[in-house]
């Protein structure tokens, strides 16, 4: 199993004043399913583009939210597209801390 490891920019707001983020370590397939959450598509919706079941996008979904802090559906769906900004070839430069999914 392959693990991506994934930064949550320093601007990020934190969950229930905790301490700055660091770094999370997302599975191949939480990452895969991590990205798609950059669209904004229900359970079902990924699950049907990723070819799994929904139960394990669910499961994946919340364990993503863990590793990333107990952070919300919508807060994932951010960091999901900002870590899809960054993975652009000629993506622009002069922004803060960007996703590094590998």
């Amino acid at each position: 199993m392959r693990v991506v490891s994934f930064s949550v920019p320093a601007w990020f707001p934190p969950r229930g004043g905790e301490e700055v983020w660091g770094e999370a370590q997302l599975t191949e397939q939480e990452s895969a399913v991590f990205l798609c959450l950059a669209t904004g598509a229900s359970n079902a919706e990924l699950a049907g583009e990723l070819q799994l079941s929904v139960s394990t996008v669910k499961f994946h979904v919340h364990n993503i939210r863990a590793k990333l802090g107990g952070i919300s559906r919508l807060q994932a769906c951010l960091l999901a597209a900002l870590a899809r900004e960054g993975t652009r070839p000629a993506a622009a430069s002069g922004g803060g801390a960007a996703a590094v999914p590998r």
